[in-house]
């Protein structure tokens, strides 16, 4: 499994779930939506939204889900 985050560093609810991060068992690549155009249009063509903290799970045969809401994100992650 491949995990990314799409945040902005201004985000309250993504500082959130990057303060989580320290304690979880997966990788979590970071993908910041304001310092990088292509990531914030992964996410919105693949979403229709640009709304974050955003993570994109990928599983080994590619299929990609999309969680929204730092506390689902949290508590995914937590899970791991």
């Amino acid at each position: 499994m491949k995990y990314a985050l799409y945040y902005y560093d201004a985000c309250p609810f993504c500082q959130r779930v990057l303060q989580s991060l320290p304690g979880i068992n997966a990788e979590v690549e970071k993908r910041n939506v304001m310092q990088s155009r292509e990531f914030r249009a992964q996410q919105q063509q693949a979403t229709g939204r640009t709304t974050v903290p955003c993570l994109l799970i990928e599983n080994d045969q590619g299929e990609q889900q999309w969680m929204f809401e730092s506390a689902d994100i949290i508590r995914y992650l937590q899970s791991l």
